[in-house]
């Protein structure tokens, strides 16, 4: 096929015949690099590939070509059309007999031919009436059935489709509306007849918006027909083209029933990192990886106690198979014992240290007091002789005699240090924690899972278990490695791919790798700043007098430096009185000696 204008194209383009594969053969740019107009491509580089989809009529204007005065019609235009004799002719029997609005139904119609026409050794003269009376097929060909009058009586003739020539259709044709003059091909770029619009011939130049799927585009591309590029149809030898549609890894996990499926990587994670492991760096470019479908599993946010390298932070899957014992948790201040409240949890805990309470009115704890933890409540205090109402935690103290516990509060800026009372030597799975205990907890590993190469959480003395993530995962491996699995959470580690159209292999039983996964420091606290959180913050503690005071008074001012010499002759004195009780020391020990 020859290139054509990509307007010319689209006028002769036959919409049952879609889709089409088009080449741009020469390309144009909008001036200031613009991609898009009004969501409408408008630049298109040579050598592009496009395959239309579909077709939408944007517009149709009427243009006079005696006067060149052109006129946009509304596109539910009541007029009816009528081909100009003087300017309508068929270059075929076909495109003649494609003008018929309902087929080839309609019959018959009478047209006649430019030039004499011979048929079996019989000529029928230029201008001679011809009748379609009907349409037969014969070996894939089809033939009009036609009927002429002539000098020498009527005649019968079987004309094929094919045949080429210069044909009118005779006076009383048929009137069609707007859409049907746009959808028959033999009327499209002719000069046709409105009463509606005048006595003048008139041309119709419809536009159309071209919907079309193009290389690395995610959405159907949208070209205006009038875009002036020229183009090539190449469907044809294009049937082996895979247009490459792009998707980002979060949009996978809307599909559904897609599973499994391979795909490239068009472009990796960006950095930085959020696991510390081996797989992440071979999501690269050019990588191509198999999807399994979508995880169930749901994870524990874990961070070990602080060693020579600092505290190290883990994902835990719901599917790892060790088992934990509690450890006693550890509280700073009163205000964290608040949080076991609301949660059907009986607290007890053991002061490890005196705490001084900044409050006169309020009691301080002693070195091996034990506490259970009761409510919160409300109470008064003198501050610099100012009654004001102060929150407090309500809790039951015993000395671990046979002393009777008494009730005390204790105001929640107390610092102090409370460890929890544990006598649970129970074994736990981490779906038992998560549904028999209360998060965040203290735990240590008492059994590995032994399905895991190296289970690094055994090497800790304590790991806190934070909070429960629900973020869906892809189950993925690389295809040289498909029995291999691990976890992408789309979300936190995006990256663009394309699916391929190699069937994915048969599912065999997979190695999980992703039971426990080491998060870098500077995600877990993007992670930690991503959780909901509706803990109040801790109440501050009230200001000392020392600190209140601090500015004081010129007068007491005064009184301090006036004192500070004082103290300074003291010393002098002191000085010189032992120095003379020395040397006395001495001439007495001398005067005996001699």
């Amino acid at each position: 096929m020859e290139p054509l204008s990509f307007q010319e194209y689209i006028l002769s383009l036959d919409i049952a015949s879609l889709p089409r594969v088009l080449k741009v053969c020469s390309g144009v740019y909008f001036q200031g690099s613009v991609y898009e107009v009004s969501g409408s491509e408008c630049c298109l580089s040579t050598g592009d590939l496009m395959k239309i989809t579909g077709l939408r009529l944007q517009k149709v204007t009427c243009e006079d070509p005696e006067t060149g005065l052109a006129t946009e019609l509304p596109l539910n235009f009541k007029g009816h059309f009528q081909p100009s004799r003087d300017k309508l002719s068929y270059t075929s029997l076909k495109k003649l007999a494609r003008t018929r609005p309902a087929g080839l139904q309609n019959m018959p119609f009478s047209f006649t031919s430019a030039v004499d026409l011979t048929v079996d050794g019989q000529v029928i003269p230029k201008g001679q009436p011809i009748s379609l009376l009907s349409v037969t097929r014969h070996e894939g060909q089809e033939f009009a059935n036609c009927t002429t009058t002539g000098q020498d009586g009527q005649h019968l003739l079987c004309l094929p489709f094919s045949l080429q020539g210069q044909f009118y259709e005779c006076s009383g044709q048929q009137s069609y509306t707007l859409s049907q003059v746009l959808q028959l091909e033999a009327l499209r770029g002719q000069y046709l007849k409105c009463s509606a619009l005048g006595r003048h011939s008139l041309l119709l130049c419809p536009v159309y918006e071209v919907q079309a799927i193009m290389h690395m585009r995610k959405e159907v591309v949208k070209i205006p027909s009038t875009l002036e590029v020229d183009v090539e149809d190449v469907t044809e030898e294009s049937q082996h083209i895979h247009f490459i549609k792009p998707l980002m890894l979060s949009e996978v996990l809307g599909l559904e029933g897609a599973f499994p499926m391979q795909a490239e990587i068009l472009e990796g994670p960006e950095y930085p990192p959020i696991f510390e492991n081996d797989w992440i760096p071979r999501l690269q470019k050019g990588q191509k990886i198999q999807i399994h479908g979508k995880s169930c599993a749901w994870r524990i946010l874990a961070s070990s106690s602080k060693g020579r390298r600092g505290s190290r932070h883990f994902l835990l899957s719901s599917t790892y198979q060790g088992k934990f014992r509690r450890r006693p948790q550890e509280f700073p201040t009163v205000f964290d014992l608040t949080a076991s409240l609301g949660k059907g949890k009986c607290l007890r805990v053991v002061v490890t240290k005196d705490c001084e309470s900044p409050e006169e009115d309020l009691p301080s704890l002693s070195m091996g007091d034990r506490l259970e933890v009761l409510h919160l409540a409300k109470t008064q205090v003198c501050r610099h002789a100012e009654h004001k109402s102060i929150d407090v935690l309500v809790c039951s103290r015993s000395n671990g005699e046979d002393e009777e516990s008494e009730q005390l509060m204790l105001p929640l800026h107390l610092e102090g240090s409370f460890v929890e009372e544990v006598s649970d030597s129970r074994r736990y799975s981490l779906p038992e924690i998560v549904e028999q205990l209360q998060l965040p907890c203290d735990v240590k590993v008492a059994t590995k899972d032994s399905s895991l190469a190296n289970d690094v959480l055994g090497s800790f003395s304590a790991l806190r278990l934070e909070a429960r993530i629900t973020e869906p995962f892809l189950v993925t491996s690389l295809c040289e490695a498909p029995s291999v699995s691990f976890q992408i959470p789309p979300q936190w580690l995006n990256m663009a791919l394309f699916f391929t159209e190699e069937p994915a292999p048969p599912q065999t039983p997979l190695t999980d790798r992703s039971k426990v996964e080491e998060l870098t420091e500077s995600f877990y606290y993007h992670l930690l700043k991503l959780m909901p959180s509706s803990e109040a913050p801790p109440p501050r503690p009230p200001k000392r007098r020392d600190v209140r005071d601090k500015a004081g008074t010129q007068l007491s001012g005064a009184k301090e430096v006036t004192e500070k010499p004082k103290v300074r002759v003291c010393v002098c004195v002191c000085v010189c009185v032992c120095s003379a009780f020395t040397a006395s020391q001495t001439d007495s020990a001398g005067q005996q000696s001699t």
